[in-house]
């Protein structure tokens, strides 16, 4: 007898971070740029160890986000006990983002996850740029899909869709704009979501002297509540 395996969302704890971080590990490899920046050597141990540490710092210190995890089980599992195959964090967003990396870690973390300047300030410029469509819509906005990954062993069951529609229904519910900053990859499930694009290619200009560096490639998503 075959069983149905099943798709539940619940918040994560500390003690699964490392296993989140692996799964935005996976999820990205190194096809993100973004992430191979704001996470550096995250296929690493010392790199894992490193984005775990960061995931669960930003998970204790933002009261305003929810920490997401997509278990997959089979259909006769009583409870817990499933393989955490996606992960998402939605953010109640009231107030504009910082706009330097500088406010969004402090002196210590920024040496030691950049400690080569030309790298910690190549972050900190997409960074800047990163966030200006967000603080321009924050205004009407303040539902935000900061972070959204799904194991590639584990894609196409529906977890992705539960993640954001997770958020998605808490938009609706309060009358929030949801947006996201996606990848073309994720671009097709945001759509099927009921996420528009409002702008399909972010600017992310780094400048003249990081001209040689891969840029990441990132489309502005929004979506009215309903």
């Amino acid at each position: 007898m075959s069983l149905k395996r099943t798709i539940s969302i619940s918040q994560l704890s500390d003690d699964e971070m490392p296993t989140a971080f692996t799964v935005v590990s996976k999820s990205f490899g190194h096809d993100a740029p973004f992430i191979d920046n704001f996470f550096p050597l995250h296929d690493t141990p010392s790199g894992q160890m490193q984005g775990t540490k960061r995931l669960a710092s930003w998970k204790n210190s933002s009261p305003s986000s929810t920490f997401l995890k997509a278990e997959l089980s089979a259909g006769n599992e009583a409870g817990g006990g499933g393989t955490i195959v996606g992960i998402a964090v939605w953010t109640l967003m009231d107030e504009a983002p910082p706009t330097e990396l500088s406010q969004v870690a402090d002196t210590e973390t920024l040496d030691g996850v950049w400690p080569d300047g030309s790298d910690r300030e190549f972050m900190a410029r997409l960074w800047k740029k990163y966030v200006v469509p967000r603080t321009q819509a924050i205004a009407e906005s303040g539902g935000v899909l900061e972070l959204l990954a799904v194991h590639p062993h584990f894609q196409r069951l529906g977890a992705g869709a539960a993640l954001v529609e997770w958020g998605t229904s808490r938009a609706d519910a309060t009358r929030r704009k949801a947006i996201v900053e996606g990848t073309p990859v994720g671009r097709f499930l945001y759509e099927r979501c009921g996420f528009l694009a409002e702008i399909e290619e972010m600017d992310l200009d780094a400048g003249e002297e990081f001209a040689q560096r891969k840029l990441p490639k990132l489309i502005f998503l929004t979506r009215n509540a309903k």
